[in-house]
């Protein structure tokens, strides 16, 4: 009896059962035939875009922290951010088609918010002042978390998860404005809520290599952390460390362990 001549098709019967397998079931396995190698420079990559995410959701807290502490005021904060905003919309229209048509349609996005925000400030700053503090503070804490899970750290476009990630943070740095002494307050936290955790995105998409990003944001985040709290900063230091390099340098050296495996048993491909 013949027993290769059993074909991919369903719902075609040979008179076997369903169950049965000869000797030749196995003879098209294949193993690692669609290799996926992930060099040194793609990991060390992919992880600065989750170190850059988990900076920029800690140097929010520290922001507002300076700023509820009266250690810095928010024009200063206002001033130096949208000077890094400018920075980072620079390197952004480089590579953007129709210049002066984007240019002026953002420019036109930056007013609109900037006249509602200020004038919102004393709105936002009030909306949940009745709430207690303990729990704004837990309720900021689940909405950042929500923000770093569903961030889409490989990928350019704006998916469902992402504006998820980006409602998340926003309502969470709403919450924070609260407790915060003047409308000012308030909107210069607002400022850096946009500028991190909608424009930032953005900016992430058009770059191929975003180590330099996540060091300058490893940096600034230190220094103010170390005005906080020293030991919290070594935390930090170890903690972006292990996802910046160990991690990549764990996941490049166990790939050699990884097998896919391919046979009969996979679903046909239209080849055309």
């Amino acid at each position: 009896m013949q027993y290769n001549i059993r074909k991919k098709k369903l719902y075609e019967n040979y008179g076997w059962p369903d169950n049965y397998t000869d000797h030749s079931f196995l003879e098209e396995l294949r193993k690692n035939i669609k290799p996926n190698s992930v060099t040194i420079d793609e990991a060390i990559n992919l992880a600065a875009s989750i170190s850059t995410q988990l900076s920029m959701v800690i140097l929010f807290v520290i922001i507002f922290i300076w700023l509820n502490n009266e250690w810095i005021t928010p024009n200063v904060i206002f001033v130096s951010s949208t000077f890094l905003t400018v920075v980072g919309y620079v390197r952004y229209i480089i590579k953007t088609c129709k210049v002066f048509e984007k240019i002026s349609k953002d420019l036109r996005t930056v007013l609109i918010f900037l006249t509602f925000g200020y004038i919102l400030s004393s709105v936002l700053k009030t909306l949940t002042e009745t709430i207690s503090t303990d729990t704004i503070y837990t309720m900021t804490v689940f909405m950042f978390l929500i923000h770093l899970i569903f961030s889409k750290y490989d990928s350019t476009n704006i998916s469902i998860s992402e504006s998820l990630s980006i409602t998340s943070s926003i309502f969470g740095s709403l919450m924070l404005t609260s407790r915060l002494s003047t409308p000012l307050h308030a909107f210069s936290l607002l400022t850096v809520a946009v500028q991190c955790f909608v424009l930032l995105p953005f900016l992430l998409s058009k770059l191929n290599y975003k180590l330099f990003l996540s060091i300058s944001l490893l940096f600034g985040t230190l220094f103010m952390m170390w005005q906080i709290s020293p030991i919290l900063s070594c935390v930090f230091i170890t903690i972006t460390v292990f996802v910046h390099f160990i991690c990549p340098l764990w996941y490049i050296k166990w790939q050699k362990y990884k097998e896919n495996i391919y046979g009969p048993w996979d679903e046909a491909v239209i080849d055309s």
